[in-house]
């Protein structure tokens, strides 16, 4: 008897974290998101998209802030890589992590077919 096909949408994923990117004590003052130099910021967000650790990320359309959601195998593993930011170091930018579960996915990679 074999066992019986397995479900994608069934199959675990790592676990998922919200991060909110936002404005840290050394932020420059009356600035956004889009006129100040992030570039370290988003050199270190795609080194994490090209490892497969960020899902994705989006900045706000007024400027204050940016939010990622990553997959990692624990909260440990995302507060590491938050504190080991360059921007965060330097305190241009602050993060918050939560932990969140998927309700509803859209799988990009098939033509935008609803998992």
């Amino acid at each position: 008897m074999q066992p019986p096909p397995v479900d994608e949408r069934s199959v675990s994923l790592k676990r998922l974290y919200f991060v909110l990117w936002t404005m840290g004590e050394s932020f420059p003052a009356q600035r956004t998101f889009q006129s100040v130099d992030l570039s370290r910021h988003e050199l270190y967000l795609q080194k994490a998209f090209r490892e497969g650790s960020l899902v994705m990320a989006a900045s706000f359309e007024n400027g204050s802030g940016i939010v990622s959601l990553m997959e990692a195998e624990s909260e440990q593993d995302i507060q590491q890589f938050v504190r080991k930011c360059p921007d965060v170091l330097d305190r241009v930018l602050q993060a918050r992590v939560k932990p969140c579960r998927p309700l509803f996915w859209k799988d990009y990679s098939t033509s935008g077919k609803e998992r």
